[in-house]
């Protein structure tokens, strides 16, 4: 489905939802309608002011204890409204603005729940969509690095449990993380446990950490231990050697101009006089 179509039809899903929240056989009856004997006063709380529900500062500046009272008697009201269900439904909806998603009613407290969790809701739904399928898991490098990241951490560890070098798991995890619609800097336990959630490590101890861990790991600065230097491939036994002689520095070997080869052809053998004459 396109992204056109589908905004399209979240508005009209929208609309549909407004309307039958208004025209619900006991609409009348909601909580936060007017009292029909002090209509400044709420229907279902006479102690609360009509719109108590809608926007922090409704009517006089509040602080955070005194915002977190009213909503909380505000949602008391809402569990006793007949179109409790209804009125989530329709402030929970899905609108476009400038080709951005938005709360139907992004402010104030609407079917029981304050803006904070519906809009919580609203994301955790987002990421759910963007969310990858489960084939695009299958691979044997991300499940590799998948099941390494159970157990291991540490960049070149995870790289180490998983048989491959360190760029390429570092970018598995990355990978791994979007594919699970996760943001970049997420910590490791909670990738693993939306992973889990997904029948991803499935037969997996996970080994636990502190919380503070990556998902992704940063950037690896120290050279990778598994992987030989320059000069180790030029000779194995330099790096043993200088080292020895010198602790703590170490030294090219410097190769010799003159090189003798045994079993070479002499191009210009020397000839003795008696033979030459």
């Amino acid at each position: 489905m396109s992204g056109e179509r589908v905004q399209d039809e979240q508005e009209k899903g929208s609309e549909q939802l407004r309307r039958e929240w208004l025209e619900h056989r006991h609409f009348r009856y909601r909580g936060c309608a007017p009292d029909s004997d002090d209509p400044k006063r709420m229907a279902g709380n006479p102690d609360l002011l009509v719109g108590a529900h809608h926007g922090p500062d409704a009517f006089v500046a509040e602080g955070q204890k005194e915002r977190a009272v009213r909503e909380a008697a505000a949602v008391e009201v809402c569990l006793g409204c007949p179109v409790m269900v209804q009125c989530d439904a329709y402030a929970s909806s899905v609108v476009w603005v400038g080709g951005v998603p938005r709360l139907a009613e992004q402010e104030g407290v609407w079917g029981g729940r304050r803006s904070l969790e519906r809009h919580k809701a609203l994301i955790a739904a987002r990421l759910e969509a963007a969310a990858a399928p489960d084939r695009r898991f299958q691979t044997p490098q991300k499940q590799a690095v998948l099941r390494a990241l159970a157990v291991a951490w540490e960049p070149f560890e995870v790289a180490e449990v998983a048989g491959m070098d360190v760029r390429t798991a570092n970018w598995q995890r990355s990978s791994l993380v979007r594919l699970l619609g996760l943001p970049k800097d997420v910590s490791r336990m909670r990738a693993l446990a939306v992973a889990r959630e997904r029948g991803l490590l499935e037969g997996l101890e996970v080994r636990a950490d502190d919380g503070t861990v990556p998902a992704v790991a940063p950037p690896t600065k120290v050279a990778d231990p598994a992987q030989p230097t320059q000069l180790e491939l030029w000779h194995p036994g330099a790096v043993q050697h200088s080292a020895a002689a010198r602790p703590g520095r170490t030294r090219r070997r410097r190769r010799s101009r003159v090189v003798s080869a045994p079993m070479t052809l002499d191009l210009f053998p020397t000839v003795p006089l008696e033979a030459a004459a």
